[in-house]
């Protein structure tokens, strides 16, 4: 079985992307670590950009495989090196930000966490092709649902909690009106009923379920449209992270549908696909870049490849928030067993509806305020209110990144660990979409959040995992199926109707 797996082609690929991960991070981190001594930051910014082509060319290897992994390479260069990548190459002493200390630790970190990303995506790769050659043992026959009519009934919850989810956004829409939109942190509270902010609020957990079940290429077409189109209202108020990441999850969805295709298929993403993808990236990026200015009701005064090279530095803000995460580390609110890295997850578990009533906590609020920044483990709010002080409380924010989470809570052992379960993480979304739907919904919803990780808390992509909404919509959606199946489908008045519904997918 062993000399069978060495010789496949499969572990061919995997021995050749070993050999670059392994060539390639040497090369960079002796690159870096040569510069460091002799004082030459922009050589440690080469050694930097060698490992970032590194990843970049390892994902492009395997693409079908490792596209989660290449586009999160590509966040981290927009969220974390493009800071120092613009004025390097405008000529600039970026190290004098903060401190050379700080740039250099950040510099370390980014590096680690590029090779580490790569290295957890290569374990699971191992791992998935000693699995694959074993022989398998024999399969326990399992009662198989309908997916159909398991998609008539989350396609209906689902057009409810949109029309909810829509309702909502316009309420922000109506709090907005001639506010800035640090107002909306600083002051927006709902005063929707329960009845809609609830089914609201599962939205994208159904969304996620509907498309898991793996409707027709039109029908996800619709839903992944009203999915970029839900975003609108949180653009218009000022923030654009929602409506980035829409887009990122519609091409994956788009990417991965098309790789698990079956031959009789159309192809998911073919010439014109690819036409539109060529032609809209290009117009997103100067979209995106514009709006900088937009949302501040300036005049766009920069063109053509500055306002590429503009939006790009602007974005790189994290990088500072990684800097003054570290020169700050002393002065932030460190009390009991406080942890950054898994400080969205012990939030969410202790502070949501079911959390606080278990065990009797307090609610910390929303938006920017002291208990949050005092009382909670989210390093977000910690560090923007030591580095923003009354401007924190007006709403404005700092942000945070895994990179600071990690090393404040492990240093660089912190940021290597968890950038390898990261690795590991962009590998199984690919894995887990083909799997049972429950498996493939886990994937999806991960996508919806996984690629905001480089300026967000470590674990904002899985906190939706231990949400009792979360599991409520899958127990929710499974027994109206079952209501549905053994009721309405049983009735022959109902059966024509049933049918055209099952037509639809």
């Amino acid at each position: 079985m062993m000399r069978e797996m060495i010789k496949s082609k499969h572990f061919k690929w995997i021995l050749w992307s070993a050999i670059l991960l392994l060539s390639g991070s040497f090369l960079g981190m002796t690159t870096i670590k040569q510069a460091d001594y002799n004082g030459k930051y922009n050589a440690m910014l080469v050694g930097l950009l060698i490992v970032f082509l590194t990843g970049i060319i390892y994902c492009f290897l395997n693409i079908k495989q490792r596209i989660i992994g290449m586009i999160f390479y590509f966040c981290i260069f927009l969220f974390l090196i493009s800071r120092i990548f613009v004025p390097a190459i405008q000529g600039r002493e970026w190290w004098w930000s903060y401190s050379i200390w700080a740039n250099k630790v950040a510099i370390y970190c980014i590096a680690y966490s590029i090779i580490s990303i790569a290295a957890g995506m290569l374990i699971f790769e191992i791992l998935q092709n000693i699995k694959f050659k074993k022989k398998k043992a024999a399969k326990i026959k399992r009662k198989s649902i309908n997916i159909k009519t398991l998609q008539i009934v989350v396609r209906l919850i689902l057009g409810v909690c949109m029309l909810c989810f829509f309702a909502c956004e316009a309420e922000k829409l109506l709090f907005m009106r001639g506010r800035a939109y640090e107002e909306y942190f600083a002051s927006f509270r709902t005063s929707l009923p329960f009845l809609i902010t609830f089914p609201a609020g599962c939205m994208r957990y159904f969304l996620c379920i509907h498309l898991a079940l793996k409707p027709s290429k039109k029908e996800s077409t619709i839903w992944l449209i009203l999915l970029v189109v839900s975003a609108m209202p949180m653009l218009r108020i000022g923030l654009r992270n929602m409506f980035v990441l829409n887009c990122i999850f519609a091409f994956i969805y788009y990417f991965l549908r098309d790789k698990y295709g079956k031959m009789q298929e159309k192809k998911w993403i073919g010439k014109k696909e690819k036409l539109l993808i060529v032609c809209a990236i290009p117009a997103f990026i100067f979209f995106m870049g514009a709006y900088n200015y937009i949302r501040e009701g300036k005049m766009v005064q920069v063109s053509g490849v500055n306002l590429i090279v503009d939006f790009a530095y602007k974005q790189g803000t994290t990088y500072d928030t990684v800097l003054q995460g570290y020169t700050y580390q002393g002065e932030l609110p460190w009390h009991g067993n406080r942890s950054y890295t898994f400080g969205g997850l012990k939030d969410s578990l202790a502070m949501d509806t079911l959390g606080r009533r278990i065990f009797k906590n307090e609610t910390l609020g929303t938006g920017n305020s002291l208990r949050m920044a005092l009382d909670s483990n989210s390093s977000a709010h910690a560090i923007s209110y030591v580095v923003l002080q009354e401007n924190y409380i007006r709403g404005e924010g700092r942000g945070t990144s895994y990179l600071i989470e990690n090393y404040l809570d492990g240093h660089y052992t912190g940021v290597i660990c968890f950038s390898i379960f990261l690795g590991i993480i962009c590998a199984f979304v690919v894995w887990g979409f083909e799997k049972h739907w429950i498996v493939s919904t886990i994937s999806l919803s991960i996508t919806t959040s996984l690629f905001f990780v480089p300026r967000a808390e470590s674990f904002s992509f899985l906190t939706f995992i231990i949400s009792y909404k979360f599991w409520l919509c899958i127990l929710g959606g499974y027994i109206a199926y079952k209501i549905f199946e053994i009721g309405i489908t049983k009735v022959p008045l109902f059966q024509k109707y049933y049918k055209r519904l099952t037509n639809i997918s």
